[in-house]
């Protein structure tokens, strides 16, 4: 292996002038490499089983590597192959910067999550799974039905099926993508040389996700287009609204980031965004200071189960992680003994999120908001009281 190594470095002259440090940086280089390489294959997969493809995400950093985006650069969504399809990072006016990987891939998961729970809604099931194609974790879904459910004609049941997954079906996958972030944090690798942690609640992370969902939303809605269609002219036109700049601009606001926190000792930048609506029920874009002058950032509502109260459903949801980080976070969960393996978002994210906010705030991370989480104000899954009738569409 280490002769192999060194004909790839140099050879004989290599062995002639042998430098330790300078073998340990081309190898660390030839491994970046490979991860690109294997990075590129893996998440550059077709979605032909019907299944969300992953994507690569782009980190906001003015660092070799990451991509900046005009609203021309964008291509033509598309949740089954990558062909056509740009990726890369922009920055807005009102939402900051916004990795459109992430957004596409909540997009796409919120479309697989809508159909998948429509039907279980239909078919009358109590009990379904789903996962996010990158990470073990699994999300167990508990239905309960309303008592005239079953005296429904089918068109009247298609009719509150739909309604009702296209509300679930941004829950799940916001709460999905949410709990990657978490894991991620906590030290889990989609690809197990490759760290993720730097990258863990960067400032664009969690909004991009969220339009994402509400993209994938009003796509499936949209009765004129196909969902790749639909996704693409949302997409410009959300980009739009919120005010996209110039590729340029977008860089130059990574940089600013950089300039203002990085402080010579870690490579990437150090802020991280903790916002995931636990405050206040909305998630508030990070903008950079200096870059738009007199900008107010647009602030989107997370995802709500309101539809299952009115219609006389109650749903529970748990993750079931199986990675070999979660017993850290199920020790944070469960300070007295893990009795349960289980995760309930709703009740556990508060917790865990409070936790990973004064970690961060320790190990110098600057951590936006700066506002104190409070585990009253999560908007956790309504329960209702069972109903004899429905109610009208």
């Amino acid at each position: 292996m280490f002769r192999a190594c060194v004909s790839m470095i140099g050879g004989r002259d290599f062995l002639k002038n042998f430098d330790g440090m300078s073998l340990l940086k081309r190898l660390i280089k030839l491994i970046a490499l490979a991860a690109v390489v294997s990075n590129t294959v893996f998440f550059t997969g077709c979605g032909l089983n019907g299944q969300p493809r992953p994507r690569v995400g782009s980190y906001p950093a003015s660092s070799m590597g990451s991509k900046f985006l005009d609203i021309d650069d964008l291509g033509t969504h598309s949740y089954e192959l990558g062909i056509g399809e740009h990726n890369g990072l922009v920055y807005t006016n009102r939402g900051g910067h916004i990795d459109i990987a992430h957004l596409r891939i909540a997009a796409d998961n919120t479309r697989a999550l809508y159909y998948k729970t429509r039907q279980n809604l239909i078919s009358g099931n109590s009990e379904f799974t789903f996962k996010l194609n990158v990470e073990p974790s699994l999300y167990y879904v508990e239905l309960e039905y309303p008592k005239y459910w079953q005296a429904l004609s089918p068109q009247y049941k298609e009719k509150i099926a739909d309604k009702l997954a296209i509300e679930m079906s941004q829950y799940f996958t916001y709460t999905m993508t949410t709990w990657h972030e978490v894991l991620t944090w906590f030290g889990f690798k989609c690809i197990p040389f490759l760290p993720e942690k730097s990258s863990a609640f960067s400032w664009e992370d969690i909004y991009s996700n969220l339009l994402g969902t509400r993209l994938g939303a009003q796509a499936l809605q949209d009765k004129n287009h196909n969902f790749n269609e639909a996704m693409t002219i949302l997409l410009k036109r959300e980009l739009e609204n919120l005010g996209i700049q110039s590729s340029q601009t977008a860089r130059q606001a990574a940089r600013l980031m950089k300039d203002k926190y990085f402080d010579g000792r870690s490579y990437l930048d150090p802020t991280r965004s903790m916002d995931i609506g636990l405050y206040d029920g909305l998630v508030t874009p990070v903008l950079i200071p200096g870059v738009c002058l007199n900008a107010e950032p647009k602030s989107y509502p997370v995802p709500t189960l309101d539809a299952l109260k009115k219609y006389g459903f109650r749903m529970s949801l748990e993750i079931h992680p199986k990675e070999l980080v979660s017993s850290k976070i199920l020790k944070v969960v469960y300070p007295n003994g893990m009795l349960d393996r289980k995760i309930h978002p709703a009740e556990h994210l508060p917790i865990v999120m409070d936790y990973i906010k004064k970690e961060a705030a320790r190990q110098g991370f600057a951590v936006r908001p700066t506002e104190g989480l409070t585990v009253s104000s999560v908007s956790a899954p309504q329960k209702s009281k069972d109903a004899s009738l429905p109610p009208n569409l």
